[in-house]
């Protein structure tokens, strides 16, 4: 495994942060707007499996689906952080 984390920065522009959830295949979803309320975006996207493990599923929350695209960027990479790096 490399010693290099799929994503090369934390702070994504709009379309890196969109290409990256494309590349992992994520999905972006939106909640029907409420009245008086503001429809939410959500992303989806799940990590690899990792040394027997299964992966984990991350569901990201913003209020555009850049926020969320990019709130899914920063925990995968906190995910992928965490993981054990072979000698």
């Amino acid at each position: 495994m490399e010693d290099v984390s799929p994503l090369d920065s934390l702070a994504l522009t709009p379309d890196e942060a969109v290409a990256w959830l494309r590349s992992v295949d994520g999905e972006l979803y939106r909640t029907p707007p409420r009245p008086g309320r503001k429809g939410a975006w959500v992303a989806v996207v799940r990590t690899p499996a990792f040394e027997g493990e299964r992966g984990r599923l991350i569901f990201a929350v913003g209020e555009s689906a850049i926020e969320a695209a990019q709130t899914a960027a920063a925990e995968w990479r906190s995910i992928w952080e965490r993981l054990p790096r072979s000698a």
